[in-house]
Order: structure tokens, then sequence, then C-alpha cells
């Protein structure tokens, strides 16, 4: 994990896909049924509504192998098809809120049909927040290069 600032974290992967590709995988719903959970047995994309515009709302949704659904919420904040995309991030839940961080994606082309993803979450209320989250966005850039793997294929 590397700190931009205090309470914030930052994960990269680069993917074999073009970053057109990977913006629509991050934007689109029928995209995003494929590879929004965790990793894991019983892990489920549990739904999402986009509407990506600068002010435009999402609700992503996954649901957990006891059944419990955990629901981000957020407001698009930057959207630059295909190089970047910022929002708003928030759990619906108010038992898991975390108050409202940013997440920056970028989507840089590094040539080869290869795309750099670097994810910037900030603004976390504690560092302990920020270690979490890093973890659930790790595993969610693997779950992602799975799917532009099958989905070359």
């Amino acid at each position: 994990m590397k700190a931009a600032t205090a309470n914030s974290l930052q994960v990269s992967r680069t993917i074999a896909a073009s970053p057109e590709r990977l913006f629509r995988a991050w934007t689109d719903p029928k995209e995003l049924e494929h590879w929004w959970r965790m990793e894991g047995d019983g892990w489920a994309f549990a739904g999402a509504e986009v509407d990506v515009r600068v002010g435009g709302r999402y609700r992503l949704g996954m649901k957990d192998p006891d059944g419990k659904t955990h629901v981000a919420v957020g407001v698009y904040r930057e959207v630059k098809r295909p190089t970047r995309l910022a929002f708003t991030w928030d759990w619906e839940d108010p038992e898991s809120r975390v108050g409202e961080t940013l997440v920056t994606i970028d989507f840089k082309d590094v040539g080869g049909h290869r795309t750099e993803v670097v994810l910037t979450h900030e603004r976390f209320p504690d560092q302990a927040r920020a270690v979490r989250h890093e973890q659930g966005w790790t595993q969610l850039l693997k779950l992602l290069n799975g799917y532009s793997q099958e989905k070359r294929t």
C-alpha cells in the first residue's frame, strides 16, 4: 500500500486490456456483474445502478457468504472517458459508514494493449479503515484482471 497522504491508500495493477475496455468494466452494470464482489466462495454481485456523469449517483452491491448485502454509494465527481473516473464513496449501511471519501481511478495506457489501473482512495477518518479498504480494492483489481482475461478469450 502506498499512502498518498495520511488516511489514504493507493493500489495499482497492470491489466491486459485497453483503457476504454476497463473504463466500461467500471461503469456498465452488465460488466460489473461479472467481477464486482469479494474473492471467496459465497460472494456474489448484488446489483448496480450507475448514472455516469458528473453529479450522477451510483449504487454498487455485493452479497457476502452469509447473505448480507453490502452497498457502496456515491456521486461521480470526474468522468474523463477512458482515462479517469472519480467518485465519492461510502457504505449505505449506517454501521459501515466511513464518511464521504474520494476514489480516483486512472487508466494509463502502457502500450501493447495493456493498461495500468491506479486507484487512489482518500479522506478516510482513520488509517485502520484505509487499510481494510486497501485489502478490498486489491481483491477487486484482481477480480477485474481475471474478468478481463476471460473476456479476451
